[in-house]
């Protein structure tokens, strides 16, 4: 695991605001873990050193869990500041864990089951705290859904026309900065942009891979990438993701 430490122009820190590792050998890092501006959520499993570099750089309570019994969570939910969408077929020990966690942050947990898309949540989400996307063909068949998401999340949510289904999977994105998929056309990004409010460039993580969701693990304060990411890549992401302008 490489510890990263940037600086601004005018001041240093001896804590890393960014952190290259892995789960287990896999550099697919943002499959294990989902970070909003309030809180963390890693899947069991990780070794002890790099758990305890990833609460340092992302700077907010970390909650270790399993989600549906898989470690897995990167995929399985989605997540802002405000509140956490889990399975419906999360498990009931696993849901009051979630629940007595986030008490105190008033964070509200709350499950959810899409029509034909039964649990991965972090594939069909593309959220912060500003705005949500989804794929503009789930909207139609998930009205109710749609708005328990908006109830949940506090932000509306927008269809997007594209022809990527799982739009959670092409952007890392925080309040910041969304890093996204090479492929995008200008009008999706554009409406990342005007959706999310935030600056968009594209990219890949893990020496080329497009699906940039992944390969980190996000928030306003610090950022994991996959191990294997480039030194261009993880300049990158630092500069749509933690950059002040």
């Amino acid at each position: 695991m490489k510890l990263i430490v940037y600086v601004g122009e005018q001041k240093m820190s001896d804590t890393p605001r960014v952190i290259q590792a892995d789960y287990l050998g896999s550099w697919n890092i943002g499959a294990f873990g989902i970070a909003t501006d309030k809180f963390a959520l890693l899947g069991f499993g990780f070794r002890a050193s790099v758990l305890e570099n990833i609460k340092n750089v992302l700077r907010v309570p970390v909650i270790t869990t399993s989600i549906m019994q898989e470690p897995i969570v990167g995929i399985l939910v989605a997540a802002n500041s405000n509140g956490l969408l889990i399975p419906k077929q999360t498990d009931e020990n696993e849901v009051n864990k979630l629940r007595e966690s986030l008490a105190d942050s008033s964070i509200l947990v709350e499950r959810i089951v899409f029509k034909n898309f039964e649990n991965a949540l972090g594939n069909l989400l593309l959220v912060n705290d500003k705005g949500c996307l989804i794929h503009e063909s789930l909207i139609k068949n998930n009205k109710r859904e749609i708005e328990t998401i908006e109830d949940v999340l506090n932000v509306e949510v927008v269809g997007i026309n594209s022809k990527f289904l799982i739009m959670g999977t092409l952007a890392g994105v925080n309040n910041i900065g969304a890093l996204v998929h090479p492929l995008l056309s200008e009008g999706e990004i554009d409406v990342i942009k005007n959706v999310l409010k935030v600056r968009v460039e594209k990219g890949t993580i893990n020496r080329g891979t497009p699906y940039i969701r992944s390969g980190v693990i996000v928030n306003s304060y610090g950022l994991v990438i996959g191990a294997r990411s480039t030194g261009i890549e993880v300049h990158r992401a630092y500069d749509i993701f933690l950059r002040e302008s």
